[in-house]
């Protein structure tokens, strides 16, 4: 299972400490709990790029799944 593009395509991602916010649309968002500190969130492409404070990068190739690279 990918990212619905209606998240990639609105772009916007909030972090609040050990979790980010991924908005579909102005009003509407789904959170991500990644149980340590974000340091930053981005796109790239379909994926989400979350990196972790202790250096980690996760990916996420949806809302549920992720590798860590």
């Amino acid at each position: 299972m990918s990212w619905e593009t209606k998240y990639p395509n609105f772009g916007i991602l909030k972090i609040d400490g050990r979790k980010v916010k991924v908005y579909s649309d102005k009003n509407s968002y789904i959170t991500i709990d990644a149980s340590k500190d974000i340091t930053n969130a981005t796109w790239a492409g379909g994926e989400l790029n979350l990196t972790l404070s202790d250096g980690r990068v996760r990916r996420y190739k949806d809302k549920n799944s992720y590798i860590t690279i």
